[in-house]
C-alpha cells in the first residue's frame, strides 16, 4: 500500500492532469485496493459482476452513495482521523462517518489546491478570519481539519477564529473586519450560513458596510444545513461583495463533503465549479445511473484518488449540470430523485 499511496501523493502534488495515462493506472489500482480491503465495496462489485483486477476504465468502478457512510464502516485500514457530517438535517443518528486512515493525504490535497484557488496572487501569508470552528470545538469536522491546516502556512499574525463554544462571535468578527479595512488583503473563511449571519449583523450596524483592502478574498462553502432562510447562496455572495466592498472576483466557492477528501473550487467570482486532475466528475441519470449529456441535470459523482483509504468512487445526493470541464451545482435531490442511490445502497447492505 505504501507504494500506491506514494504514487497517488506524487500525482496530486504534480497536478499536471496526466489523465489518459497515470490517472487511469492509479484509479484501477485504487479500485482494486478498495475491493481487497473494504468488504461492503467488494460485495457491491461482486453483485455488479465487476472484477477490479480487469478494470481499465475508472467509470466502470461501482460508485458508492454518500448515504452508505451513515451505516457502513468503509475503511481500508485503521483510521487515524474520524470525520462526521453535521447531521443537522436528519439528526445526529444519521450522520455520515468517514473513517480516514491517511489524513496526511488530506493535507497534501489542501496544499495542492487551496492556495491557487483562494489566495490573492503572490500571497503566502495574510490575515485570516475564520467563521469555521477550530478543531478544539469541532474535532470530527473535516472542514475544521481543513481550516486548521490552512492556518498553519497561510495565517499572518493577528488572524482570528470567530467561533466560540456558544457559536459565532459576530461582534468579534465585525470588529476584526473593520480593523483590517486600511491594511493588507485579508481572507475570510466561512460557510454560507455563517456568512449570512455576518452580513445580517453588518446591515444592522449603524456604521454601515465595510470596504476591505483590494485583493481580499472570501472562501464560502456549503449551504444552510436545514435552516429555512429567505435567501440563496448566490444572493449571499452578491451581498458579500456589496457589504464588504469586495472586487467582483473576490468570492471563491468551495464544494466538498465529509465523504470526500478532495474539493472542487470556483474560479474567483464565478459560479461553475472545477475539480482537480485527481478527482474527475460525472453527471448521472438519477434512476439508471447512466451518464447524461452536457447541459442535462443529474446526480454528481466523483472519483477521488485521495479517498483511497475508504472508497474512491462516490455518488452524491447533489444535482448538477456539466458545463464543459466544470459543473454548476443545482442543489440537493429529492427522495424521488434518488432511486439509483437507494438501489445501490441496498446492494451494499446499507440500511
Amino acid at each position: 500500500m505504501t507504494t500506491l499511496l506514494q504514487r497517488i501523493e506524487r500525482f496530486i502534488v504534480a497536478g499536471d492532469g496526466a489523465f489518459d495515462g497515470e490517472f487511469v493506472e492509479l484509479a484501477a489500482a485504487a479500485a482494486r485496493f478498495g475491493y481487497e480491503r473494504v468488504e461492503p465495496y467488494r460485495r457491491l462489485c461482486d453483485r455488479r459482476g465487476v472484477d477490479p483486477a480487469a478494470l481499465d476504465d475508472w467509470r466502470a468502478a461501482p460508485a458508492v452513495p454518500t448515504s452508505a457512510f451513515k451505516s457502513l464502516r468503509l475503511a481500508a485500514a485503521k483510521p487515524r482521523e474520524v470525520f462526521r457530517s453535521s447531521g443537522t438535517t436528519r439528526g445526529a443518528e444519521r450522520r455520515s462517518v468517514h473513517y480516514h486512515p491517511y489524513p496526511g493525504l488530506y493535507r497534501t490535497v489542501i496544499d495542492a489546491s487551496f492556495a491557487d484557488a483562494c489566495l490573492p496572487a503572490g500571497a503566502e501569508r495574510l490575515p485570516i478570519l475564520s467563521l469555521i470552528p477550530d478543531r478544539t470545538i469541532a474535532a470530527d469536522s473535516s472542514l475544521s481539519f481543513m481550516a486548521a491546516h490552512v492556518f498553519e502556512p497561510h495565517a499572518a499574525p493577528g488572524s482570528a477564529w470567530a467561533v466560540q463554544d456558544a457559536g459565532i462571535d459576530l461582534d468579534l468578527a465585525c470588529r476584526w473586519l473593520r480593523a483590517q479595512a486600511e491594511g493588507e488583503p485579508v481572507l475570510v473563511l466561512a460557510t454560507a450560513l455563517a456568512l449570512t449571519l455576518l452580513l445580517d449583523r453588518l446591515e444592522d450596524e449603524a456604521r454601515g458596510p465595510i470596504r476591505l483592502p483590494p485583493g481580499s478574498r472570501v472562501f464560502e462553502t456549503g449551504g444552510f444545513k436545514g435552516r429555512s432562510l429567505e435567501t440563496t447562496p448566490e444572493a449571499v455572495r452578491r451581498r458579500a461583495r456589496t457589504l464588504l466592498g469586495l472586487d467582483p472576483d473576490a468570492v471563491v466557492r468551495e464544494y466538498g463533503m465529509t465523504e470526500l477528501t478532495s474539493q472542487a473550487y470556483s474560479r474567483p467570482g464565478g459560479e461553475r465549479l472545477h475539480t482537480p486532475p485527481w478527482m474527475p466528475f460525472r453527471v448521472l441519470d438519477p434512476e439508471s445511473l447512466e451518464e447524461v449529456e452536457d447541459g442535462e441535470t443529474g446526480l454528481l459523482a466523483f472519483f477521488d484518488l485521495a479517498n483511497v483509504g475508504s472508497v474512491c468512487h462516490i455518488l452524491t445526493e447533489d444535482l448538477g449540470v456539466r458545463e464543459g470541464d466544470a459543473f454548476r451545482l443545482l442543489g440537493r435531490a429529492s427522495g424521488a430523485e434518488l432511486r439509483g442511490c437507494s438501489l445501490t445502497a441496498e446492494e451494499l447492505g446499507a440500511v
